[in-house]
């Protein structure tokens, strides 16, 4: 039976990658349902917002569009020829039907045939290049904030079957632009307002992919068979599947229903498309078969991406097949700190149709209990003032808060208190929640009440116009810490995804966990979806309740709060090993004052820049420390397992010892040029505290006499040699068990400080 085929498969194709749902829309609905595939066909408010969207950009063009009838979908097909033939005045046409008479040369031989393509807008203009021509420029009106390549090639296509309409009609001097545009929603403007951004593109590199997808790729799609017995196409469930109308078709294959043998691999957290390609080459298809893959990142034919994340993906396999959970290779995380007395949970929901906050909802929990209720607030609409309002009165709490902690502390300090100091953390769940913090501040940095009242905060999530306050980004004063990077980084959950609050709160038997409302349940987030966000925007009488919507938010924090006490408790059992979890070193909470991002001078931002810059290399060494020796190794950036050859006396009191390297470390990118190497046994404590690295220092050294491929010369100072923690390591480091790793060093930040302050005299 021949398929239909249109722009929308293009779309699906170059946005999701998938072949399964590339076949399907190839097949007709009573195809679907004779095997049988469920669809949801229900409509969703983000597509009625798209047609909303279009018709108000439209309607703003005025008499200067040719449009269909009122009680025509499409523009007939009489106006079209007249349109594109250039014998109307209007300079666009608005739905257009682009569709030729003969079967298109690129669909020949594929059993394909071609589906009507509806275009938004098409534009007549004399060429610029061409005297005497016509240029033809498609437009995609898109209700959204950036013009994706996605949307891109499907006014590639466009072009491509509106060059055989051209063709045929035998139009010589009329021809298709080099350029296409999408229309978006115009930036720091809300949907409702129909007021569009165009974005113009060339579009000879999209209809080369568009040529690519058609010739190589399409035909084999079409071929794969498909029945009530088979279905040979190939799909991935992941996050970016919530949107397909085939999701709950294919979340069959990977239902905890079903044993780990059959389970389909797409059920293991953090693949991608590409991923399980080539797992499947492996012969690698259920949960099962992945748990059983150890030593899978030596398997040829991976890829680094791969390869490099194996061990992890292996076992995630093992959690989820075993519906238990287990510890990853990491052994510690820098993104949590191990005291928590007072947490400040904020939960962020965005609309990323109007870019606006969609809910804001502020917690202060002490011992696992909310000091008080929660604050929730959800904007009335999308417009700039009722999310000021909302920032405002939520997150005055949250600076409400740290200013009588930051008074307590300060008082403890002074010794006008006798009491335990505060230490406050921030927490989210969704590291995306940090960023649009961040970005809604900074669009309100015009407004007073932000700029003073809220001032606090903005040097805890600084916008990108602002200099960051560096004390807050440094390792002591880490803003806020993403709940779910830390559980990805040091647990495997028999989840599906992390992403999902609800499904790591039940796995891990949180003291609250989350369960959400049908309404809210979403397979891969947690956050409030789009579809009750534009409803809410769209069709209120259709919304849930902003009672409905307040109740989810605090169950979520809620949540979070059973998530912190979960991991403290966890950190305390490892702590009583001598192996802690949580190493992010925090003092108790103050502010910083010193530094006012929004006032300050030429002088204050330098050294704000170059106190950030070592603070920030700084973290980052300490988390490239806090990998296992595998990873630090694999990353060239550790020569592991060392073992002592012999030593001998070097220039001005050093000591020169020679090491054999092991092969797995032969490839590590360390060399006489780097100045922070650090030499120990891989003991966490001594790796990943910066106070003794000093003590531990050494540095790579060509001898005098010729080197083997597998050794290495290592020189030590006079001092280190005589310091405490070098003799310790002498007395304990085991055969075979040497490592040098790179650490984190910076000659220049002291000196362009005390330079800054000169100036500053």
């Amino acid at each position: 039976m021949a398929k239909g085929f249109s722009a929308t498969t293009i779309k699906s194709w170059f946005q999701y990658r998938c072949e399964r749902k590339v076949r399907y829309e190839l097949s007709s609905d009573s195809e679907l349902a004779g095997i049988p595939i469920t669809k949801d066909e229900r409509e969703q408010s983000w597509a009625i917002l798209g047609e909303r969207f279009e018709d108000d950009v439209v309607a703003g063009l005025g008499t200067a569009v040719l449009r269909p009838g009122r009680d025509e979908r499409v523009l007939p097909e009489g106006l079209s020829a007249a349109f594109l033939g250039g014998s109307r005045r209007e300079r666009y046409a608005a739905q257009v039907n682009l569709l030729p008479g003969r079967l298109p040369d690129f669909l020949r031989d594929t059993g394909l045939f071609l589906n009507r393509n509806i275009t938004d807008l098409i534009r007549r203009d004399s060429s610029e290049v061409r005297p005497g021509m016509t240029d033809l420029t498609i437009i995609d009106v898109k209700a959204t904030r950036r013009a994706t390549p996605f949307h891109k090639t499907q006014v590639a296509f466009y072009a491509k079957v509106l060059d055989e309409v051209l063709t045929e009609m035998g139009l010589t001097n009329v021809r298709v632009g080099d350029y296409g545009e999408i229309w978006r929603i115009a930036d720091k403007e809300a949907a409702a307002s129909g007021r569009h951004e165009p974005e113009r593109f060339a579009l000879a590199p999209y209809r080369r992919l568009v040529d690519d997808f058609c010739t190589n790729t399409l035909p084999g799609i079409a071929a794969k068979r498909l029945s009530r017995e088979i279905d040979e196409t190939f799909f991935h469930v992941y996050f970016k599947c919530e949107q397909c109308s085939y999701l709950e078709h294919c979340r069959r294959s990977i239902s905890n229903a079903l044993p780990a043998t059959v389970r389909d691999v797409s059920a293991v957290a953090g693949l991608s498309h590409e991923a399980k390609r080539l797992l499947n080459r492996n012969s690698i298809t259920s949960v099962f078969d992945l748990a059983q893959a150890e030593g899978l990142s030596r398997s040829a034919g991976l890829g680094w991406s791969l390869s490099r994340r194996a061990g992890t993906l292996v076992t995630r396999a093992k959690a989820a097949a075993a519906e238990s959970i287990l510890r990853t290779e990491d052994e510690h995380t820098y993104l949590m700190p191990s005291r928590v007395d007072s947490a400040l949970l904020l939960s962020v929901d965005h609309d990323p149709v109007d870019d606006r906050i969609a809910a804001l909802g502020y917690s202060r929990v002490e011992n696992g209990h909310p000091v008080r209720a929660s604050k929730v607030r959800v904007p009335k609409s999308g417009s700039l003032d009722h999310e000021r309002e909302v920032l405002i009165e939520v997150l005055s709490e949250l600076i409400a808060d740290l200013t009588q902690i930051d008074a307590h502390n300060r008082a403890v300090a002074e010794g006008g208190l006798d009491a335990e100091p505060i230490y406050a953390h921030i927490f989210l769940y969704e590291p995306s929640e940090a960023i649009n913090v961040q970005a809604a501040i900074g669009r309100h940095l015009d407004s007073a009440a932000i700029r003073t009242g809220l001032l606090d905060l903005v040097r805890l999530f600084p916008p990108e116009d602002v200099v960051p306050e560096p004390e807050f980004r440094g390792i002591h004063h880490l803003p806020a810490t993403a709940l779910r990077s830390v559980f990805e980084q040091l647990y495997a959950l028999p989840v599906a995804v992390a992403y999902d609050l609800r499904q790591v709160t039940q796995a891990v038997r949180a003291a609250d966990p989350y369960h959400p409302g049908p309404a809210f349940e979403r397979p891969f987030s947690s956050l409030l979806s789009i579809e009750v966000i534009r409803t809410l925007r769209e069709n209120p009488s259709k919304a849930q309740s902003l009672d409905a919507i307040c109740a989810d938010v605090v169950a979520r924090m809620n949540a979070m709060a059973g998530l912190i006490g979960w991991l403290l408790e966890r950190n305390r059992e490892a702590s009583a090993t001598g192996n802690a979890l949580l190493r992010l070193a925090k003092r108790p909470f103050r502010f910083q004052t010193t530094f006012n991002p929004l006032s300050a001078v030429d002088l204050d931002l330098l050294m704000a820049c170059e106190i950030l810059e070592n603070r920030a290399g700084l973290l980052e060494a300490l988390v490239g420390l806090a990998r296992p020796f595998r990873r630090r190794r694999d990353a060239g950036r550790c020569f592991a397992n060392l073992r002592y050859d012999r030593d001998f006396r070097g220039p001005k009191g050093s000591r020169r010892i020679i090491f054999r390297i092991p092969k797995e470390s032969q490839l590590a990118d360390l060399s006489v040029s780097d100045m922070d190497l650090i030499l120990h046994d891989d003991s966490p404590d001594l790796r990943l505290n910066p106070a003794l690295w000093g003590q531990i220092a050494c540095r790579i050294v060509q001898p005098d006499f010729g080197l083997s491929d597998d050794e290495i010369c290592i020189e030590i100072d006079n001092q280190v040699t005589r310091s405490q923690e070098y003799r310790a390591l002498l007395d304990r480091v085991r055969v075979g068990g040497w490592f040098v790793d790179k650490a984190f060093f910076d000659v220049n930040t002291q000196r362009a400080a005390a330079f800054v302050n000169y100036l500053g005299t």
